[in-house]
């Protein structure tokens, strides 16, 4: 019983392990591109805030010093990651992460404290059939108007 539920943790642990290593890396390039706007006084994150930020949700010490190692050694062998011994605004000295990957692609992406999702509407493709002429494609509008439209999706291959 107890074997069993200690493998159903090392299990779970072992799934949320790159959930996490997602999460942190997240973090540390937001912190950069928040630098790199002006937001922001520093461009690193103390790993032990991050620590604490990161695994909130996570009570047992035991279990969250072994899922920390392994993150950790995930983010520190990261390319885009150096980490340093450095003093803080506070005055304390810990070990610190700072994103030295690109911060281009970041900050672009970022408009004030909200993220833009990428996504531009470019209008009708050229080519493509107006559906709008269709009896079956018009409704009525909401205000109870006539002569709304809607377009059927055009996949732009066949479906079979």
């Amino acid at each position: 019983m107890y074997v069993r539920r200690y493998i159903n943790h090392l299990r779970s642990d072992r799934a949320r392990i790159p959930g996490l290593v997602s999460m942190t890396l997240d973090r540390v390039a937001t912190q950069a591109a928040l630098h790199g706007q002006g937001s922001s006084s520093e461009a690193f994150v103390s790993v032990s805030q991050m620590r604490d930020d990161v695994l909130r949700d996570e009570f047992s010490a035991k279990r969250r010093d072994r899922l920390w190692k392994k993150v950790q050694a995930i983010v520190e062998n990261n390319a885009n990651i150096r980490a340093n011994v450095r003093e803080g605004r506070s005055g304390e000295i810990g070990r610190t992460w700072e994103w030295i990957g690109s911060v281009e692609a970041i900050e672009d992406s970022w408009v004030g404290d909200r993220r833009r999702s990428g996504r531009h509407s470019l209008g009708p493709a050229i080519g493509t059939p107006d559906y709008s002429a269709d009896s079956r494609a018009t409704s009525p509008r909401r205000d109870g108007g006539e002569g709304g439209s809607q377009r059927k999706w055009d996949e732009g291959r066949p479906v079979y």
